[in-house]
């Protein structure tokens, strides 16, 4: 394993986030929105990216003057330990209760649609086994990994996108606004939630070797906005709103009807690579990040001992039974709405802070040079 210290450039940032958090938008967001909006839910992605627009200046704002060691080294240098670890609890909340839900959808989907006569318990500690050495490897090999996977993930979405088009009827997507303005005020929340993911990057923020700039974070987020409303937007055309709500997984069904000529179908296969692709990444980065925020020391290598038990109590916790109703019926409710609440609050936050440090600082520095003047 590599040092926990400047490893990484914003390229490669920026394909590590595409990959895990696009997980979320394309996958885990997009049957809650349609839930929450309907039809109307390709008009609240459209509302909602100029609001996250705000939200990654902010953020922007907080990484440019924080300190070169990141913003939550410097919270705990200047405020001390109590005050640091009030800040982070929300983070590391939803850095535990992602990698859960991450985990739990990807053993559904694969129990039902391709190992549907494997025991659960094996699917969870293959893919358990699986991030845990993703995860010792290191961050800078995510990155890696994740510039050869992505560029094809991106390329069967295309694929999928074009292929199909003979089946989409645009007229779908219309009336708009037929149920009123709650819908999609719903729906806008519910495309936050995955848009403020882009609130990772200040997690990531001690690992980049160069500054990370406004246009990194602007294209991040154009990138992830375009990974919901496109398969969303193919969903309703494809199926109609009312159908596409009643789909637990609107981008696989789209795999699903697929065909090429007359004789290649069934090109299904190719979901389970964009989505292992993911849902890897995105679980062994969120321990690695789990990893950094629990080690006494945040420059030394990650502690296997402290990553074992990390995920051997993920591995507890998948095997209390859950009903599957339950648990998706959490994730609407609770999971979604509320990681946009701790991203906009602990953004807003953070910007506070950072803004009256940078007064402060100002301040003592014109006393203190008139004081050598004098």
């Amino acid at each position: 394993m590599e040092n926990l210290t400047k490893i990484l450039i914003p390229r490669q940032m920026f394909l590590l986030l595409v990959l895990s958090t696009g997980l979320l938008n394309h996958v885990i967001l997009i049957p809650n929105l349609l839930k929450a909006s309907g039809r109307d839910s390709w008009i609240c992605v459209l509302i909602a990216y100029p609001i996250a627009i705000i939200f990654i200046w902010l953020l922007h704002y907080i990484i440019k003057h924080s300190s070169h060691g990141g913003f939550f080294p410097m919270i705990r240098y200047r405020f001390g330990r109590v005050v640091s670890y009030l800040f982070t609890a929300p983070i590391i909340l939803f850095l535990i209760t992602s990698t859960y839900i991450t985990v739990r959808d990807l053993v559904i989907w694969l129990s039902a649609y391709f190992l549907a006569e494997t025991p659960v318990i094996v699917i969870n500690l293959l893919i358990i086994s699986a991030c845990y050495f993703i995860t010792l490897s290191g961050i800078k090999y995510m990155a890696i990994s994740s510039g050869f996977l992505l560029p094809l993930v991106v390329l069967l979405g295309i694929m999928i996108a074009v292929v199909n088009t003979s089946v989409k009827d645009p007229n779908l997507l219309f009336p708009v606004i037929s149920d009123g303005y709650l819908p999609v005020v719903k729906g806008v929340m519910y495309v936050l939630a995955g848009l403020f993911e882009v609130y990772i990057v200040l997690l990531l923020q001690p690992f980049a070797q160069e500054p990370i700039k406004f246009k990194h974070l602007f294209i991040l987020l154009t990138f992830l906005t375009m990974l919901i409303f496109g398969p969303l937007t193919a969903s309703i055309m494809e199926f109609g709103p009312i159908e596409s709500k009643h789909f637990r997984y609107p981008a696989y069904e789209q795999w699903r009807i697929l065909n090429i000529g007359e004789y290649i179908s069934n090109l299904d296969f190719f979901a389970l690579y964009q989505w292992l692709s993911g849902g890897l990444i995105r679980i062994s980065l969120f321990m690695f990040l789990l990893g950094v925020f629990f080690a006494k020391n945040k420059r030394e290598r990650l502690n296997i001992k402290l990553v074992t038990v990390l995920f051997l109590l993920l591995f507890s916790s998948l095997l209390i039974k859950v009903e599957t109703y339950y648990f998706y019926k959490f994730i609407y409710l609770y999971f979604l709405p509320g990681i946009m609440m701790i991203f906009l609050s602990q953004t807003a936050l953070a910007a506070l802070i950072v803004f009256v440090l940078k007064k402060r600082d100002e301040h003592n520095a014109k006393n203190n040079k008139m004081e050598s003047t004098t």
